[in-house]
């Protein structure tokens, strides 16, 4: 999931641009060294292409579907999809919400696996600063009731770079998982492209990771909007 966070912005299709809802459908692709989802990798440490389709309207209210390669060592599940809702806007000039559902697909999963879940998520932006949270009744693999609570910050640099700072804590309740995530991403836009260097690490250890995925690593991406 890398949800979180489509880029909806650059080239995009209106319709109905005479009306007070008018619509706008954008596109995005993406390559990273690495698909890094809350602290931990979904590809096994390995590339990841991703990709995509986003509706938004004036109205405030969007919706989306995102998919890309995953990894889990099982031998079945090759690919997340993810499709979401939400209504996002401005309460004042330095304020905006955002308030969502989202789902997770992991087609071809092994009979008996239920890596599927859902969540509803919520969050406040001042400024510069972005704070939130995303529950779910039933968290990946059937391990109970999970909660995540995160807070970020977005810094402008010189020569338009920017650095986003992020720290995330994840609860989920049946397996007794708790664990803090966090990361700093330098991005960039060049040359029509979205590129970011970030590095990504949790205090779990390995053992109670069951492996190198939950380790510090470095991602590099880079994304087109379409």
């Amino acid at each position: 999931m890398n949800k979180l966070t489509s880029m909806i912005v650059g080239g995009s299709l209106v319709l109905g641009a005479a009306s007070v809802n008018a619509a706008e459908v954008s596109g995005n692709v993406a390559i990273a060294s690495d698909y890094v989802y809350r602290g931990i990798s979904q590809t096994d440490e390995s590339p990841a292409i991703s990709g995509g389709l986003d509706l938004a309207t004036d109205s405030g209210f969007y919706a989306g579907v995102w998919g890309s390669n995953v990894q889990f060592g099982d031998g079945e599940v090759s690919a997340e999809f993810d499709f979401y809702f939400g209504l996002g806007g401005d309460i004042s000039d330095d304020l905006s919400y955002d308030v969502g559902y989202l789902y997770y697909a992991y087609p071809n999963q092994d009979t008996g696996a239920d890596y599927a879940f859902q969540e509803i998520y919520a969050s406040l932006s001042f400024m510069d600063f972005t704070g939130g949270f995303a529950y779910s009744n039933d968290f990946f693999g059937e391990s109970g009731t999970g909660t995540y609570y995160y807070a970020e910050y977005s810094l402008g640099l010189p020569n338009e770079f920017g650095v986003d700072f992020h720290i995330g804590k994840t609860d989920v309740d049946d397996i007794s998982l708790d664990y803090v995530d966090y990361s700093i991403a330098l991005n960039k836009s060049m040359g029509g492209l979205d590129w970011s260097l970030g590095w990504y690490d949790t205090d779990l250890s390995k053992t109670d990771c069951g492996g190198d995925i939950c380790d510090s690593r470095v991602v590099l991406s880079v994304a087109k909007s379409l």
